[in-house]
């Protein structure tokens, strides 16, 4: 029998809590600048790029109610705030909604052309075979959620048509993201370990957590000029990132060590999700004016 609670009278704002708003807007804004980046030409591509955004958000919301509705009785523990084990949501409501974002997303990836729209679908697939299997997989359900971050860049370029310049951003998305969710799975651990989750977290120890998202962290730090170095992008991007983000990413390999209470881990990772709009906004200024080749 299913655990959550169930109300009838659901309030329409649930069904945008449950997708996760934040998070929406950022997946957009990334799709957006990795068009502007990847294109000196990519104001003749302005409709379509922001279709590729729209679509973005759409997909993440639907991948985020997904989640939710997959999660509903270990949330139930872990996180009684959200809409389903509040029971502000009926979890047949959250499925329903969440094939419906899926389906938007994807409807108006047809309108880019087939490219987006084999972006668009194998990122929903990824959402959808994480919800369900990866997540629980040591690991690869961490390696799939950076999978779809890096994806969302490269969702702009081809809206452009042109991804040369998105994929350091992809690159650099993928390591962040990666990072990110083991901390988020430090965060997690007492839950996920009560609930038989097997995450790598859960399966190897905090300390292997601690050093897995430590490595990412240093990986991250070294790749940060390689945009600059290798990519074209100019001396602003470079200077942006020497001071807004490469000290967060060392901050955080420090406190990773350091903190080890939930909330504490909570802070350090809506530090890393905030310190992810400085890191747009470096590739924004560090843009090449020059026409990129594509990719």
């Amino acid at each position: 029998m299913d655990m959550t609670r169930e109300r009838s009278g659901q309030h329409p704002i649930t069904y945008l809590i449950i997708t996760r708003p934040g998070n929406l807007a950022i997946t957009a804004a990334s799709v957006f600048i990795a068009g502007i980046i990847s294109s000196a030409q990519w104001a003749a591509f302005a409709g379509d790029l922001a279709i590729a955004a729209l679509s973005a958000a759409f997909i993440a919301a639907g991948g985020n109610a997904f989640n939710d509705y997959c999660d509903r009785e270990l949330d139930l523990v872990q996180k009684p705030h959200r809409p389903l084990p509040a029971g502000k949501m009926t979890p047949r409501s959250a499925l329903l909604w969440s094939w419906i974002c899926f389906l938007i997303g994807i409807a108006l990836s047809t309108l880019i052309g087939i490219s987006a729209l084999f972006v668009a679908s194998v990122a929903t697939l990824v959402l959808i075979f994480y919800s369900l299997y990866w997540k629980r997989w040591p690991l690869i359900g961490n390696v799939a959620v950076a999978f779809v971050a890096a994806l969302t860049f490269i969702y702009g370029g081809v809206a452009v048509r042109s991804i040369g310049a998105a994929f350091w951003a992809a690159w650099l998305a993928f390591f962040f993201h990666l990072g990110r969710e083991i901390v988020k799975d430090l965060e997690d651990y007492s839950g996920d370990a009560a609930a038989g989750a097997n995450t790598f977290v859960v399966r190897y120890g905090p300390a292997a957590g601690r050093y897995m998202a430590s490595l990412t962290f240093m990986l991250l730090t070294v790749s940060l000029p390689l945009p600059y170095l290798f990519g074209r992008y100019k001396i602003g991007y470079l200077a942006i990132v020497l001071i807004g983000v490469l000290p967060v990413f060392i901050a955080a390999t420090v406190l990773i060590w350091r903190w080890s209470r939930p909330e504490q881990l909570h802070r350090l990772s809506s530090l890393l999700k905030w310190d992810m709009l400085v890191g747009l906004f470096a590739l924004y200024i560090g843009r090449s004016t020059m026409t990129l080749v594509s990719g």
